[in-house]
């Protein structure tokens, strides 16, 4: 038995004891406290469901004790079917709780019993991988792998002795095994491809085609651009020459320094398939052009399917993932998937280490100018970052933010529009929806008004959709406006209250950075 091996195996009993031994309706967590005011202990639905989640930790412990037998002959006294349904069913029944709350006010029990869950099943997994004599002989890596994704980004992977560093800690244990498993194999068996025939080409860099054309940029409406600023000169701009109300602006200094440009380089889709466990970590994407748009959709996939389907399928063999039903194949290419406003970093560390937050982002900055109530947020104590990475063609609708914004391009090319907040008059933002205040969403789309899409079809018979566009355009004829086309090494300042509109121009990947 390898010593890997014993250390996954441990690192799961571990957490299938502390689970079973578990009290989420009167422990308090001191790190991440309950955002709800319902006390945990009144909850009888989830004590039940605790019970219930006990029992299943003691069985997989039963089970789990088997897997330590290199020669694998012990039965185990579990009926493994009932134990997979019985936290399936877990599984599901905590989800209605996110269903039935908003999520800034759902009980953090149930976030907690979300993820206990989920390390359970993941276990179960792994023990089941183990006794079939490891994860190059079945396919259940790609479930392990799910199901520790899914604690992180649905419930941010919440609990205290176990949750996020937990998880993190056996993902990485989970990836060392997997490749010691690899190596292992190409040793006593015909070689193997161990990068899993996941790429067709030698070259696996991103094209940098720009397919729907660029928009002509107009000389007096471009945003300036600037290098060799200090902290002093940029925290002045923002402040003092600008009496607080700073204009968008272009660093083309800032980040060229970070890995992720050369030495550990996201313009190559190997590399990123290296840095998310072969591809096989969850990422949400967004499937659809905006998400005001009808039909638009938000689905969690692996991301290597991501970057089959959305980012570049020329890349893979035609062979790879032959599961893939035709419907899938035929959706992707009319369809777009963006990956955006996705804490990527946190949910994967390796990434996190490829880029660095920029100096600028520690700057006094002034209010939101036009009106502070409404826009301002609790003070952050670290900058918010944010990945985007997405094909030709997707967008972020004309918005604001309640933060100032550094958006760094690190590959591709991104058009970028943006209004003053004085001009919000002018802009229509849209009110609440479906129980959503959307007022800082613009009803307008850009890309409608400029041609460079085509209006989403209505049920109406459409004659007066284009007669309002129209009177949309004359009435926007006199509202200024900037714009950029930022490439690689680029950073905008995107100002708090300023509205903007992205629009990526070819394969892209950019990370904000919001500070306040």
């Amino acid at each position: 038995m390898s010593s890997l091996r014993d250390q996954v195996l441990s690192h799961y009993r571990h957490a299938a004891t502390t689970i079973a031994s578990t009290t989420y309706t009167s422990l308090t967590p001191t790190s991440n406290p309950p955002q709800s005011s319902l006390p945990p202990d009144s909850d009888p639905k989830a004590q039940a469901l605790q019970d219930l989640l006990y029992r299943q930790a003691t069985l997989l412990l039963k089970l789990d004790s088997t897997a330590q037998d290199d020669d694998n002959t012990k039965t185990p006294d579990v009926d493994q079917c009932l134990l997979r349904q019985r936290l399936s069913d877990l599984a599901s029944i905590c989800m209605t709780a996110f269903y039935a709350y908003r999520f800034d006010l759902l009980p953090y029990h149930w976030r907690w019993m979300y993820t206990d869950t989920l390390i359970l099943m993941s276990h179960y997994k792994v023990v089941q991988s183990i006794r079939r004599a490891g994860f190059n002989e079945n396919m259940l890596l790609d479930g392990i792998v799910e199901d520790l994704d899914r604690a992180l980004i649905v419930a941010g992977g919440a609990g205290e002795a176990l949750g996020r560093t937990w998880i993190e800690r056996t993902l990485d244990l989970l990836e060392r095994f997997s490749k010691e498993e690899e190596e292992e194999a190409a040793r006593t068996k015909p070689p193997l491809n161990l990068k899993q025939g996941l790429l067709l080409q030698q070259d696996s860099r991103f094209s940098t085609a720009e397919p729907y054309g660029r928009p002509t940029l107009s000389l007096e409406k471009t945003c300036p651009r600037y290098e060799n600023w200090t902290l002093d000169r940029f925290e002045r701009y923002m402040n003092e020459d600008s009496q607080g109300r700073p204009q968008p602006i272009v660093f083309t200094d800032l980040i060229g320094d970070w890995p992720a440009f050369e030495d550990r380089p996201w313009s190559s889709a190997e590399y990123l398939l290296e840095r998310t466990f072969g591809g096989r970590r969850l990422v949400p994407v967004e499937v659809g052009r905006s998400y005001v748009d009808e039909g638009w959709r938000q689905e969690l996939i692996p991301f290597k399917a991501f970057l089959k389907r959305y980012i570049d399928p020329t890349l893979f063999s035609s062979s790879e993932d032959e599961e893939e039903d035709d419907h899938t194949t035929k959706e992707a290419s009319t369809r777009v998937g963006y990956l955006a406003q996705h804490n990527l970093f946190q949910q994967i560390p390796a990434l996190r280490n490829d880029i660095q937050v920029p100096d600028f982002c520690w700057a006094d900055v002034p209010p939101h100018p036009t009106d502070p109530s409404k826009q301002n947020q609790p003070r952050l104590e670290v900058p918010q970052l944010n990945a985007w990475f997405g094909p030709a063609r997707t967008i972020t609708p004309l918005h604001t933010d309640g933060y100032h914004n550094l958006l760094c391009q690190v590959v591709g090319t991104k058009y970028v529009r943006l209004y003053a907040p004085e001009e919000t008059k002018w802009l229509r933002p849209r009110g609440t929806e479906h129980g959503v205040d959307m007022s800082n969403t613009s009803e307008l789309d850009i890309g409608v008004l400029e041609g460079w899409d085509e209006e989403e079809e209505d049920d109406d018979d459409g004659g007066g959709a284009a007669v309002e566009w129209e009177s949309v355009r004359r009435e926007l004829e006199g509202v200024p406006y900037w714009e950029t086309v930022l490439g690689p090494g680029d950073t905008l300042v995107i100002p708090i209250g300023w509205w903007h509109y992205v629009r990526s121009l070819s394969i892209s990947f950019s990370v904000s950075f919001w500070w306040n």
